[in-house]
C-alpha cells in the first residue's frame, strides 16, 4: 500500500493571540490517499477554506503537523513553499483568476514560465492541455472574450500543466449555471482520472460532491465531524 498523499495530524489554525484569538481550525486529523478524490463540505465559517489554504501552502498551521507528498509544510521556508505551490499543487478557483491581459494560451503557459521551462516546450504543453479541455480553438482569445465555462476550462488546463501531485478546487462551479457546472465537473473528473492526481474539492453542493468524489469530509466549527 502506498503512503498517503496528505496527512494532517491535529492541525490547528488561530488568528491572533489571547482571549481575542479566532480559531479557524481546532485539531483536524485527516489522511488522503494518492489519486483519491475527496470533497470537503461545510457551511461558511466551518474551516474548509482555511484547510484548503494550508494544503496549498498559502498559510501555515498554528499547531499540529501537515504533510503533503511526504513533505512537512510547516518546516518549509518561504522559497520552498513557493516552489511547492508551483510544482506540487494545482489551484482552481471559483473566480477563475485568469490574467485579463493574457490569452488563454499565455494563461496556461504561466506556471511553466515561472518554472523556467523553455519557450518551445511550454508552448507545446500548454496547447496540448488546451486541446484536452476542448479549448484549443480559443487559444488566442482573452478571458473577456470567453464564457464562464470556457474560462474555467482554461483554469483547469493551467492547474494541470505542471503535473501537480494534488489539485485543490475551491468552489470551482460557484459562478456557473447548472448545465455549465455539470460539463466542467465532468471534464475535471475525466482529467483527474487520466492523470491520477489527488483531488481535494471544497464545496457546499451536496449533489456535486456525490457525483464527483470518492469520499466526503464534513466540517463544522473548525473540526472534522464526519
Amino acid at each position: 500500500m502506498s503512503d498517503p498523499m496528505i496527512v494532517a495530524s491535529d492541525v490547528g489554525k488561530a488568528y491572533g493571540t489571547g482571549p481575542g484569538a479566532v480559531v479557524a481550525l481546532a485539531g483536524v486529523t485527516l489522511s488522503v490517499a494518492p489519486g483519491e478524490r475527496v470533497a470537503i463540505l461545510g457551511k461558511s465559517g466551518s474551516g474548509k477554506s482555511t484547510l484548503m489554504n494550508l494544503l496549498g501552502g498559502l498559510d501555515s498551521p498554528t499547531t499540529g503537523s501537515l504533510a503533503v507528498a511526504g513533505r512537512n509544510l510547516a518546516g518549509l521556508s518561504r522559497r520552498q513553499l513557493a516552489d511547492y505551490r508551483l510544482t506540487q499543487v494545482g489551484f482552481i478557483f471559483q473566480s477563475f483568476h485568469l490574467i485579463p491581459s493574457k490569452s488563454s494560451l499565455e494563461n496556461v503557459e504561466l506556471p511553466l514560465v515561472l518554472a523556467g521551462k523553455p519557450a518551445r516546450d511550454r508552448r507545446t504543453s500548454a496547447r496540448e492541455l488546451l486541446a484536452r479541455v476542448g479549448m484549443d480553438h480559443r487559444a488566442d482569445h482573452y478571458p473577456t472574450q470567453l464564457s464562464g465555462g470556457e474560462r474555467q476550462r482554461v483554469a483547469v488546463a493551467r492547474a494541470l500543466v505542471n503535473h501537480p501531485a494534488i489539485l485543490l478546487a475551491d468552489e470551482p462551479t460557484g459562478n456557473l449555471d447548472s448545465a455549465t457546472a455539470d460539463a466542467v465537473m465532468e471534464l475535471l473528473s475525466a482529467r483527474v482520472r487520466e492523470t491520477g492526481v489527488t483531488l481535494v474539492l471544497v464545496t457546499h453542493d451536496e449533489d456535486l460532491a456525490a457525483r464527483t468524489v470518492d469520499r466526503v469530509v464534513r466540517m463544522r466549527d473548525g473540526r472534522v465531524v464526519e
